[in-house]
């Protein structure tokens, strides 16, 4: 991983600086790879009921970044989350949000007729999800959900690694596991082909997240996005339950 730091080889402390870079991205990169794959194996014990599944996630997403900052980058995480960001890009964060909500529509009802509605349903039952209480876990997944997701990824992996320079690993990087750590969420509720659909479309949506970020200059544009898009999967799956 080369630093980006121009001529650091001329001045010590600037070298110094830059393995300081160094530290840090391999350090969130392993943090956060860790905080996901840990995710992952706990969707697959017995203890993976949606609750405590949620409970967990809360305690990972909210823990892994805390800690980091306090006892490695010694410096606040609330400082990046609470920050005034630029209110004129916000409106076109709600039109991408709407634009979003009727683009997941309007591809749900083109691979409607492959789709499995029962699959669908079995696999939210496994996890303790079923058209009784869904209602809460929408509520869950639409504000809670998309606000820590974007904490995690955005807060804690993108804009950390792009203010120390690392710009292309940041969208690269944030974007991949954003996509890669929703495969176990997922699994066994779709088949194949629009699990590699998902995956693709998932990368795509970091990368969208990461440029609100940056447009934004905070995290209000990307979760708005978020919401919307969370918004328009689980008024589908509401749609399944209840109508198909």
């Amino acid at each position: 991983m080369n630093c980006p730091t121009a001529h650091a080889a001329r001045v010590g402390t600037e070298v110094q600086g830059c393995s300081m870079k160094d530290k840090y991205i391999w350090g969130i990169t392993i943090i956060s790879l860790v905080a996901c794959l840990l995710h992952a194996a706990f969707l697959f014990t017995p203890f993976n009921n949606y609750l405590y599944s949620s409970l967990f996630k809360v305690l990972l997403f909210v823990s892994v970044p805390l800690l980091y900052y306090r006892f490695v980058m010694r410096e606040k995480f609330t400082g990046i989350i609470f920050v005034k960001g630029d209110g004129r890009n916000i409106r076109l964060a709600i039109l991408l949000g709407i634009g979003v909500f009727l683009f997941i529509w309007g591809v749900y009802w083109v691979i409607q007729p492959w789709m499995d509605s029962q699959m669908i349903a079995d696999a939210l039952e496994a996890n303790g999800i079923t058209r009784y209480n869904f209602h809460w876990v929408f509520v869950y997944i639409v504000v809670i959900n998309a606000t820590l997701e974007q904490i995690f990824f955005r807060g804690f992996i993108f804009i950390t690694l792009y203010k120390r320079g690392f710009v292309r690993y940041a969208h690269g990087y944030s974007a991949l596991l954003f996509s890669l750590y929703h495969v176990p969420i997922i699994w066994g509720g779709v088949l194949a082909g629009i699990m590699l659909l998902s995956v693709v479309g998932l990368v795509a949506a970091g990368l969208i997240f990461n440029f609100l970020a940056v447009k934004c200059k905070n995290l209000a544009g990307s979760i708005i996005v978020h919401v919307s898009a969370n918004f328009a999967l689980n008024t589908i799956v509401l749609y399944n339950l209840h109508f198909v």
